[in-house]
């Protein structure tokens, strides 16, 4: 199911759709190769990760590896989306402050792409937090779709492309929709 369809209810409506749709919550650490410890999951359709890429990763290829990471608990096809502050280098909990890796919009779509995902949406919203709590300069909202990481047709293997409609071969159609 398309996370989307949840945006469009209001109040008990929206509630009741997401109590119905989401079916478990678990802790995930995106940073260990085996994520979920030893909790055996069938590949999602969606995963949303909230305020946590820039502050769980010190540098770019760790948020490569990230972004991969997620990609391993979903099918292919299925979604990513992810809502996170922009050009934010520290954040505060408490009187602690911690440190968050600096990205903008532009290195947000190019990990998310060389992680294996097409941008669907990219939406820049220009709130920021409070200097007191981040020094963000905006947050994202980002829905990426999982490349197939393998076909094969007419006995030819081809690695990382997006999946294509049967009827007519476009990546994205209105035969699939459904």
């Amino acid at each position: 199911m398309y996370v989307g369809l949840c945006f469009r209810a209001k109040g008990p409506e929206k509630e009741e759709k997401l109590r119905w749709t989401v079916k478990q919550v678990l802790k995930c650490d995106m940073t260990q190769s085996w994520r979920l410890g030893a909790i055996p999951l069938p590949l999602a359709d969606c995963l949303l990760s909230t305020l946590c890429l820039d502050v769980t990763c010190l540098h770019l290829p760790a948020c490569c590896t990230a972004l991969k990471n997620r990609g391993s608990l979903l099918k292919p096809g299925a979604f990513l989306v992810l809502a996170d502050a922009l050009k934010s280098s520290y954040y505060m909990i408490g009187e602690q402050r911690f440190s968050s890796l600096c990205l903008g919009p532009e290195a947000v779509e190019a990990a998310v792409r060389e992680a294996g995902y097409t941008v669907q949406q990219f939406e820049v919203i220009s709130q920021s937090y409070s200097s007191a709590m981040a020094d963000n300069e905006g947050l994202f909202f980002l829905v990426g779709r999982k490349l197939s990481t393998s076909i094969c047709y007419l006995g030819i293997a081809v690695k990382a492309i997006p999946l294509m409609c049967p009827v007519d071969f476009s990546p994205c159609c209105s035969h699939c929709a459904a």
